[in-house]
């Protein structure tokens, strides 16, 4: 990822008993929502715990994600750099398992007994995500826990490439929202 100025970098914090999450808050514009790193840190482990990772924290695998929070164009800059895609985006996921293995293999199979992991990076565009959740009529923290769901499941092999793999995606991303009182983030 493209280094830039970093206005905040949260050191990695056991936030559950196996869960690390690292967030660097890249864009002062993050700063104006009320302690986001402690939000996003907090989110995302409550939503590892909801996945279908939380098998693998019961073994005692401590698992890491690096969550980076950036400006519009910041994530344009890195979409563009690592997917050749000239805009920005709500969210990028970079994942350390090979999605190929974990399809393969399945999830059980790729993470093994591993006692850590690191999960990969998740980078955020703060305007993108404000836009849409103002346009849609949702609450920021809202969208953005769905964003983070999302951007996890695809650290661990999931994806939206054909319409049986968003319908599955999708029913993951509600039923975890779901258990977290938020509501379906696909009704309009």
């Amino acid at each position: 990822m493209p280094q830039s100025k970093s206005y905040l970098k949260l050191p990695i914090k056991l936030v559950a008993k196996s869960i690390n999450i690292e967030v660097e808050v890249k864009s002062k514009r993050w700063l104006e929502i009320a302690n986001i790193e402690k939000f996003i840190q907090s989110q995302s482990a409550k939503l590892i715990e909801l996945s279908p990772l939380k098998k693998f924290l019961k073994n005692g695998t401590l698992f890491e994600i690096s969550i980076s929070l950036c400006s519009n164009s910041q994530i344009k800059k890195i979409n563009q750099q690592f997917r050749n895609i000239d805009k920005s985006t709500n969210v990028l996921s970079f994942a350390n398992l090979d999605e190929k293995i974990i399809q393969k293999l399945g999830l059980k199979n790729a993470i093994g007994k591993a006692k850590y992991l690191f999960l990969g990076d998740i980078i955020l565009g703060f305007e993108y995500i404000k836009n849409e959740a103002e346009n849609n009529n949702k609450k920021f923290n809202d969208h953005l826990t769905h964003l983070v769901i999302h951007g996890i499941l695809h650290l661990i092999g999931y994806d939206h490439e054909d319409a049986k793999m968003a319908s599955e995606m999708e029913n993951l991303e509600i039923k975890i929202l779901k258990q977290l009182g938020i509501n379906n983030p696909y009704l309009k």
